[in-house]
């Protein structure tokens, strides 16, 4: 059963600014929670979720001034690609933000850029035609990374967008789904794309419409719909799914990394297409 706020922070105020204590708005209210009585992450994730984008300040990094909507693309490029990371140091005091910002920085080829949200909350921006491999090079390290930092890391990997779409709107649902998976699940540190969009439909806690939105617009073509539809029926057995479109294998297989280096989706991947199956369904009831 789901547990009531009170039952989560017994010692909160509703409506009531106690000494030392963090306002968090609740449907339409606002409880004070005891500062003392926080741990690291739910501090994080406060803070996470009271920080918005102010309408007269301009940011100071050129692309994080892009991706909240109030500057122009910094670097000309057709796509780019998120991971948003979430730091915390196992001991205060001991965390050196520089160095690590700078390591993370020279972690892949193709970086554009890297910088500080807010406390504890960074992005790394990826030039995906550069880097590939975006996913396993991060996931491969990021032990390495808590090791030699002392820090639990987490990390999302952002879907792949053109710059043509409208990413500052895709940046910030992508970040409000981060922030809502660390609230309410510890299972994974390591999360891509479609595996936490499907956590995202399963449960209903976050929206993700202008994600989904601009997903179902890339599957709208027919020849999309049958692709994705055919490997759903085969269980993503490519060599079915070409005889059952009548294709030769291998121009199946030319169409789904032309789909994958368009849209980010894998549909190869089940998680990935799954997602697009889903999204099919949604858009056809």
């Amino acid at each position: 059963m789901k547990k009531t706020w009170k039952e989560l922070f017994p010692d909160a105020l509703l409506g009531e600014n106690g000494q030392n204590a963090v306002p968090v708005m609740l449907n339409g209210e606002v409880i004070y929670l005891l500062e003392s009585s926080l741990t690291e992450r739910e501090r994080f994730l406060i803070e996470t979720l009271n920080t918005q984008p102010t309408k007269t300040s301009i940011p100071t990094h050129p692309w994080l001034a892009y991706l909240e909507g109030k500057g122009a693309l910094p670097t000309p490029t057709a796509y780019i690609q998120c991971v948003h990371l979430a730091v915390f140091p196992k001991q205060e005091g001991v965390f050196q933000e520089k160095d690590w910002l700078e390591f993370v920085e020279n972690l892949t080829v193709g970086t554009l850029a890297v910088f500080k949200n807010f406390r504890h909350h960074y992005t790394l921006v990826v030039n995906p035609e550069v880097a590939p491999s975006l996913a396993s090079t991060l996931f491969e390290v990021q032990s390495a990374i808590e090791d030699d930092f002392a820090v639990e890391l987490q990390l999302f990997i952002g879907n792949r967008w053109a710059t043509s779409s409208p990413v500052p709107l895709l940046y910030q649902a992508e970040k409000a789904l981060f922030v809502e998976y660390l609230m309410h699940s510890h299972k994974r540190s390591s999360l891509e794309f479609a595996p936490v969009m499907l956590w995202a439909i399963a449960n209903a806690l976050v929206d993700i419409a202008p994600i989904a939105d601009e997903l179902i617009l890339l599957l709208s073509e027919d020849e999309v719909k049958e692709l994705i539809e055919a490997l759903w029926d085969a269980h993503g057995n490519v060599s079915k799914a070409s005889q059952k479109l009548f294709l030769h294998r291998n121009t199946l297989q030319y169409r789904i990394d032309r789909f994958a280096e368009q849209t980010g989706l894998n549909v190869k991947d089940m998680n990935d297409l799954t997602l697009g199956h889903l999204l099919l369904q949604k858009q056809s009831y």
